[in-house]
């Protein structure tokens, strides 16, 4: 007769149950999440610095993780954070992806400058309105909300379609701020050209393509940045998962994104794979953001080159989760699975918490045996979860990284 194993099962508490729930739900970054349990990578904290920064890391390293904390940062500071997908727009070209990062920007300005006006007692308190280059902070606002519209429109034009704009400039007897440049598309298909003169105002109708009317409104839309920035204290706009767009439109977006925020208080926050990342066009002129010239990088695709440093990271993100289920991961773990999980991963936080999850159903699976240390999650807990995820996970590295698919597999 066999005696029972005197040991309590450590995978098989109310907390461990509880816990492969958490962890999945821990590999996605949300605009909710980000403080609670978001653990700093080695050298992360170098992206919270007044600079243009490439993010880069295979998927599930942690990118927009640390994107997605910058941005609480952000909120909290009442700064701008402006938050832009790609993927969400990855089957668009040049220059309507483009157009719809442009109308996000102008939508998140909008939305920092009404809560910087809130707080500052709304538009009908007492005491005047704070002057800016542009005028009033309403009259920043109108402007900005009117370039949002603009923008709206020109999203759902077809991208060969001609646009007719107007241009009106006011003389400099016009103090307000309708004396800045203004540029106002009139049609989606192009007409005659027109030209109207007065004693207050310069106007004229021209037609050109999308991209044509992008690059002229860039200096309109740098000035409506300076302006809401030099209000609310500047901020970031995070670009998250470059990658997912069309290769050879990269350039061109970074490029443009360069020109549109140099020295106006904004500073680009990219995350994107290294290896499916293209910052530099050649040509007259070139379209680039240049690698550690125009932006510093910061390197989350180390993986197990730096083991013991990837392996402390990675059980502190896993500590935090399970402190709020009350599961001490040294107790639930052998120290040798705890080693094979951070190998089996590849160092990479997303797949680490996915294996952890898969491990801790294994060993409920299995049940507590006559092995030594069979009441804790163990190797071939790791090892059995590790290949149901093993040949996905090394197809997104043969893409993704794949220098270290060769060291790794």
């Amino acid at each position: 007769m066999t005696s029972k194993p005197s040991q309590t099962p450590h995978f098989d508490t109310q907390g461990a149950r509880r816990l492969p729930r958490l962890l999945q739900e821990a590999t996605r970054a949300d605009p909710e999440s980000g403080l609670d349990t978001f653990v700093p990578p080695s050298g992360g904290e170098v992206a919270e610095a007044n600079y243009h920064h490439f993010v880069f890391g295979q998927r599930g390293s942690g990118k927009s993780s640390l994107l997605r904390y910058l941005q609480h940062q952000m909120f909290a500071a009442g700064r701008v954070a402006t938050w832009i997908d790609e993927e969400i727009f990855s089957n668009l070209s040049y220059p309507d992806v483009l157009v719809t990062i442009l109308h996000e920007v102008m939508k998140n300005l909008i939305a920092t400058l009404e809560k910087k006006i809130s707080a500052d007692g709304g538009p009908r308190r007492r005491f005047p309105l704070r002057k800016t280059s542009r005028g009033s902070d309403e009259e920043l606002l109108n402007e900005l909300r009117a370039t949002a519209a603009q923008l709206e429109r020109l999203k759902f034009a077809p991208v060969n379609r001609k646009i007719e704009w107007r241009v009106t400039q006011g003389t400099s007897s016009d103090k307000s701020a309708t004396a800045a440049l203004r540029m106002e598309i009139v049609s989606l298909q192009a007409g005659a050209k027109s030209t109207d003169q007065s004693s207050t105002t310069s106007r004229e109708t021209v037609e050109g393509t999308k991209e044509e009317y992008l690059e002229r409104a860039l200096t309109g839309y740098r000035d409506l940045i300076i302006g809401t920035s030099k209000r609310v204290g500047g901020g970031f706009v995070f670009v998250d998962d470059l990658y997912q767009i069309r290769r050879e439109d990269q350039p061109h977006v970074l490029g443009y994104l360069h020109r549109l925020v140099k020295d106006t208080g904004l500073w680009l926050k990219i995350g994107s794979i290294r290896y499916s990342t293209i910052t530099f066009k050649p040509g007259n002129p070139p379209r680039s953001m240049q690698r550690r010239h125009d932006a510093h990088e910061i390197a989350l695709d180390r993986g197990l080159r730096y083991f013991q440093l990837t392996q402390n990271f990675l059980e502190i993100i896993l500590s935090q989760i399970g402190q709020t289920v009350d599961v001490d991961i040294y107790d639930l773990l052998t120290e040798d699975a705890r080693k094979r999980l951070v190998l089996a991963a590849g160092g990479v936080a997303r797949d680490y918490l996915r294996l952890t999850a898969g491990a801790i159903e294994e060993a409920r699976n299995r049940g507590v045996t006559k092995k030594t240390g069979s009441h804790r999650v163990i190797v071939e807990d790791i090892n059995k979860a590790a290949g149901l995820l093993a040949p996905s996970k090394f197809e997104d590295l043969k893409v993704d990284e794949p220098l270290e698919a060769i060291e790794t597999f």
